[in-house]
């Protein structure tokens, strides 16, 4: 199978997706390093195609942009890219953390202002003053 990158064509033994990440198997005489270089520029990875041995395109894969690790087992060396993390997830996060925050002080202030309430009807009626005019 080939890997072709915007700028390169590699040959891989497989490719995979597990729990979100993408994983290239090499079998060829690159080194760790030279594969860490080669997958390390997310312009050249935003589109990936894979092509069996006969130049057939059977997968488009975008967004896997992210270097993640270079495993070498045995003689097997294995790329795991990811997905950049959303924007918008990053965005929504923050929001719930201050909506979080917000809530818990709107609680807080309640609990004030019932109590300054109660105190300002205690010194009504203390001067017997009525506050329903």
């Amino acid at each position: 199978m080939k890997l072709k990158t915007t700028k390169n064509i590699l040959t891989i033994n497989n490719i995979n997706h597990v729990d979100g990440k993408l994983n290239i198997e090499f079998a060829d005489n690159k080194t760790c390093e030279e594969l860490q270089e080669a997958f390390s520029d997310k312009e050249e990875l935003t589109v990936l195609k894979v092509y069996t041995d006969e130049d057939m395109l059977t997968s488009v894969i975008p967004g896997y942009v992210v270097l993640e690790q270079v495993i070498l087992r045995e003689d097997v060396k294995i790329v795991v890219l990811a997905k950049e993390v959303d924007d918008a997830e990053q965005r929504i996060t923050a929001v719930s953390v201050s909506l979080a925050e917000n809530v818990e002080k709107t609680a807080e202030n309640t609990d004030s202002i019932e109590k300054q309430r109660a105190d300002i009807d205690y010194m009504a009626m203390q001067m017997e003053v009525s506050l329903d005019e």
